[in-house]
């Protein structure tokens, strides 16, 4: 009996089903009393490991009532497989079912489904120690913010870091140099994204410093310099050559018009049109009827003409791909230069919060794992599972393959079993990682790690999900396109033939859209329309639909006009809380409560109130309205919000932490007076922000601007409507009707890029054994030296894979009906070709004005179960501090101050210790970074405050620069006391000024140490002492 089995699972074929199958045959059959805890199962995704659990749960449970409570249609078909496979009575299966069950939910903790992140997670925290990690690390899911926050921090290095500022500032000059924006940081933050990608790993250690980057862009700026100084030459010669001779002389303008091309820099594409070349080769270059003055001039010319542009053709022939290499290897080594430092912000911010980015899992196992002579760590976990499930195998990276190696191959060593599930057709996930020529390799077993082992290949051939008409018709097409992919890629469609399990034929529509029309998205979404209006009409609910799309784009478009139209939809990217005119509305207020000068969150924050009337205005010109009311100072906003009836506070929301701010604008608008689920998603938003960051509004708001493009309202499944999603997300689900809409893209977006090793076209004494550089495979580097073609031509076969996949997973969805909507027109994309070339090679479609179709519409008979609508009418949300008091207390807990508030006395007291006169206020505040520790709105607050203090008239004179001010300084008494008073000022002939500054109400005592400071300084030889008292918290001044 082989132990290492492999399932070839096309769409459709019963994955999850073998996979469940399996794992209940293994732990049934056990005799250990806990059968589940020696078995793992890896899947890709949270949602298919949750799906399985669930799968094995419920058939047990089924099972466990007996044959008789077995409803479900596939857990009767698995009872009699499991029943046939292992030579059980039904009695004998329903006891083992009964016993595995009751195991399983007793020891939970052990039943062991997740996905291979959380699997290696599990094994990192179990080996913090061996690993040299702290031990209470926090895992990031994100990296957008680290990488924001550790480009601030690179930027602080400006400077102080002289190779780091040389090389930014030269790449914002380059950029302007090149008619591009000047601004950098958007560029820093793209080149950072790769530090989280797998292929890093092999990189980071090989990235040159800065300084060996600037002598490297030396020796290709000479070479771009060089070439184009020649290019310029050659121009220069033709140009006196033909400068008598006008344009129009010339055959179709061809050589003026490419004369043009060597005037303008930078020397992108000099390719000489095929009409030239023949001109050049025959040496005609004027129409026969041409004037004979024309025409002997040009004969005077004709053979040095010929000669130049024939050695100009050579020249670029031999040069231009070394020029164009050299040109982006410049300008991507100026980034390349800076990533290594990138590195090390985003490695100090990690250790300094405590965090580890999920993506570095599979990178800390292997470092170790190579490192470490017997792969200890993994003792444990080896020891513990002898039987593992894997699935998904085609989205499984190197890496992540990698480590697991190890235990897959301990468990093959001492009888343990692994059984493994993929299919290449369904890979659309290269960009993660994804690899799918290892599981091709390992079908083949070429896979140098497990090829000691026997395996046997099975292949599930029969589709469970679609008619009869959807698999033929899906058989048919992919294997025609088998014929676009090189080996080994084209095994994958060769003799594509799964035969299909439901009598029901299915139905299969393909609409050709004519490029013709004048607007073909509106066409499309007009074809989508009446799709779902027939759908309707033959029985089938909104939930029984779903559309399919490439992009998050074309799904907004989608949900925008299926709304206009009335038809309800579902997608987690048309249900983004950004995209709620409330949502926005509060963020305005932020905005505006933080900074008053931000006019146009102004005029959108009183847009909103007249459009939802809550603002109530008599005047006919409102657009006048709300441009001169956006431009009010915050103060006067407030008076015109509490004329019209708003109870506007801008000084007791400044009080308030961020969720509470949030809360009570919801309040103060009347927003809650119905439940809204945007506002309150919104609000558990802004909550988890409160929690884990920093509790201030100007953070609050960088927070949500990275985060609003994911932030979206949560819909339960099962309700009512159309379900938009794209081709991606749709992996591993089915749906009654399939739409299929824009079924056009372009293949190559070029966006990829890829580190490749260029130390050969360098030279340099500090280089190591390689020089990478991160370049673009785009159609342009088919003209690079052979080192790049061959990357570009092994890429496009990774891109057609990529096209032909997606149409794979999103056209093998359907159980029922299949609309595909395309179009031909060449602007959108290449895609078309693939139906139009089958279109023509098949004779299985009929054809009606573009619409090709198979099968036949059948009436759904029965309608599912919905989730009935609950209304909610009620919006809970009161304020507590009306209803709550906290008992004062003399003395504050310093460690709760410091960790829930800031104590707004005591850090006005600390500031003003330093301030002398009315112009140290800015440098005092920046100084002690109290922008960046307390927000803006604070900051402002503050400086407002101490400006207050120091202007008013019965104590600005005592702010003054010229006078001997003495802050914080401790005076000796005779009896050996200690005092230390806020400020003493010395205006000579023994007359001095105390100043004492005091937070919370007035004291007695507050007069006791005034004189007590007074009667030390009679000790020192003062004859008239002026005392005031400052009370910070409330702005009271008073002169003793």
């Amino acid at each position: 009996m082989t132990h290492f089995n492999i399932y070839k699972a096309s769409a459709g074929s019963g994955k999850t089903y073998t996979l469940v199958k399996e794992y209940i045959k293994k732990s049934i059959s056990s005799r250990d009393y806990l059968p589940h805890k020696s078995l793992l199962a890896i899947t890709f995704t949270n949602k298919a490991a949750s799906e399985m659990k669930t799968r094995i749960i419920d058939t047990l449970f089924e099972f466990s009532g007996g044959v008789k409570s077995i409803q479900n249609p596939s857990s009767k078909t698995l009872f009699q497989d499991l029943k046939h496979e292992l030579e059980y009575s039904d009695q004998e299966l329903i006891s083992r079912s009964k016993i595995l069950l009751s195991r399983i939910i007793h020891y939970y903790s052990l039943f062991s489904v997740s996905t291979i992140d959380k699997f290696i997670h599990k094994i990192i925290r179990g080996f913090t120690y061996e690993l040299d990690l702290p031990s209470n690390f926090e895992v990031e899911m994100e990296n957008d913010r680290i990488i924001q926050d550790s480009i601030i921090n690179l930027f602080d290095d400006l400077g102080t870091d002289y190779a780091l500022t040389t090389n930014l500032i030269s790449y914002s000059s380059h950029k302007s140099y090149e008619d591009k924006h000047w601004d950098i940081e958007e560029d820093l933050f793209k080149i950072s994204k790769q530090l989280f990608k797998e292929d890093i790993v092999s990189v980071i250690d090989n990235l040159p410093n800065t300084k060996i980057i600037k002598k490297i862009q030396i020796q290709s700026f000479k070479k771009i310099r060089n070439y184009e100084k020649k290019i310029k030459a050659y121009y220069s010669k033709l140009q006196s050559l033909v400068k008598n001779i006008p344009n129009e002389i010339f055959i179709y303008k061809d050589l003026p018009n490419y004369l043009d091309k060597l005037k303008q820099h930078p020397y992108l594409d000099l390719t000489i049109s095929n009409r030239l070349h023949k001109s050049i080769q025959n040496r005609n270059w004027y129409k026969k009827n041409e004037k004979e003055y024309f025409k002997n001039l040009v004969d005077q010319i004709s053979n040095q003409l010929q000669f130049n542009l024939q050695q100009l053709i050579q020249f670029i022939d031999k040069e231009q791909p070394l020029y164009l290499f050299h040109r982006q290897c410049y300008n991507s080594f100026f980034l390349v230069g800076v990533l290594g430092k990138i590195n090390q912000k985003i490695s100090y911010l990690k250790r300094e919060k405590n965090i580890i980015h999920i993506s570095e899992f599979n990178q800390i196992i292997l470092k170790f794992l190579e490192q470490s002579a017997a792969p200890f760590i993994y003792e444990k976990i080896g020891l513990k599972y002898s039987h593992y499930f894997i699935d998904e195998f085609q989205d499984t990276s190197k890496i992540q393959w990698n480590n697991l190696v190890p235990l897959v191959e301990e468990a093959l060593s001492v009888g343990g079993s692994c059984l493994i599930v993929g299919d290449g057709k369904q890979s659309i996930y290269r960009w993660r990682g994804g690899e799918v020529l290892q599981f091709l390799k390992l079908c083949n077993n070429e896979l140098h790690n497990l090829s000691h082992f026997s395996n046997n290949i099975k292949s599930l051939k029969i589709n469970y999900r679609s008619g009869n008409k959807i698999v033929t018709f899906n058989n048919n097409f992919f294997s025609f396109l088998a014929s676009h992919l090189k080996p080994p890629y084209n095994k994958l469609y060769q003799n594509l033939n799964q035969k299909y399990h439901h009598k029901q034929k299915g139905y299969v529509e393909l609409s050709m859209l004519d490029k013709a029309l004048k607007d073909v998205v509106d066409e499309t979404l007009k074809e989508v329309y009446s799709k779902i209006k027939s759908s309707q009409d033959d029985n089938y609910s909104f939930s029984d639909i779903i559309l399919l799309t490439r992009s998050n784009k074309e799904i907004n478009t989608i949900a925008h006009y299926l709304t206009e139209k009335g038809i309800p939809i579902i997608s987690s990217e048309s249900l983004l809380l950004k995209n709620s005119k409330t949502v926005e509305f509060l963020i305005n207020n932020l905005a505006v409560i933080l900074d008053e000068s931000d006019y146009l969150s102004k005029a959108k924050l009183l847009e909103y109130l007249i459009s939802q009337q809550i603002l109530k205005i008599e005047t006919c010109n409102i657009h006048q309205f709300i441009s001169t009311s956006s431009k009010v100072s915050n103060l006067q906003f407030e008076k015109l919000l509490n004329n019209h009836n708003i109870n506007f506070r801008l000084k007791d929301l400044l009080c308030l932490n961020v969720f509470e701010l949030v809360e009570q604008l919801v309040r103060i608008y009347n927003i809650d007076n119905k439940v809204n689920l945007y506002i309150i998603f919104f609000l558990d938003f802004v909550f988890e922000f409160a929690v884990k960051e920093t509790n201030t509004v100007s953070q609050f708001l960088q927070y949500w601007n990275q985060k609003k493009n994911l932030a979206s309202i949560i819909i339960p499944s099962g309700m009512n409507a159309v379900e938009i999603m794209t081709i991606h997300k749709s992996k591993g689900l089915q749906f009654p009707i399939v739409i299929f809409p824009f079924a056009n893209w372009k293949e190559d977006l070029g966006k990829e890029k890829r580190w490749f090793d260029v130390s050969s076209f360098f030279s340099h004494k500090g280089l190591k054994n390689k020089l990478f550089n991160l370049l673009p495979l785009k159609k342009e580097i088919k003209n690079w030296p052979i080192l790049f073609q061959q990357a570009y031509f092994n890429h496009q076969e990774d891109v057609i894979l990529d096209n032909i996949n997606l149409l794979y997973v999103a056209m093998t969805r359907p159980k029922e009906r299949l609309y595909i909507i395309s179009n031909s027109d060449p602007k959108k994309g290449n895609i078309y070709k693939y139906f139009e070339n089958f279109i023509i090679q098949s004779k299985l479609l009929k054809s009606t004005h573009n619409i090709f179709y198979t099968g036949e519409k059948t009436k759904k008979v029965c309608k599912n179960q919905l989730i009935e609508n609950i209304d909610t009418s009620e919006f809970i949300s009161n304020s507590w501090r009306s209803r709550i008091r906290i008992k004062r207390k003399k003395y504050f807990n310093k460690i709760l101050k410091q960790k829930y508030s800031i104590n707004w006395g005591d850090l006005i007291h600390e500031i003003m210790a330093d301030i002398n006169s009315k112009d140290d206020i800015n440098f005092v505040l920046k100084k002690m970074l109290i922008k960046k520790k307390y927000g803006t709105s604070n900051f402002n607050r503050m400086k407002l405050e101490i400006e207050r203090i120091v202007s008013d008239v019965r104590i600005s004179h005592l702010f003054n620069k010229k006078l001997s001010t003495f802050s914080e300084k401790s005076i000796l008494s005779t009896d050996g006391t200690v005092y230390r008073p806020d400020r003493v000022i010395d205006h000579k002939n023994h007359f001095a000024t105390l100043i004492d500054y005091k937070t919370g109400d007035e004291l007695n005592s507050h007069i006791y140490q005034m004189e007590k400071y007074e009667s030390i300084l009679y000790q020192i030889g003062f004859k008239k002492i002026d005392k005031y008292l400052i009370y910070l918290t409330t702005g009271k001044i008073k002169k003793l």
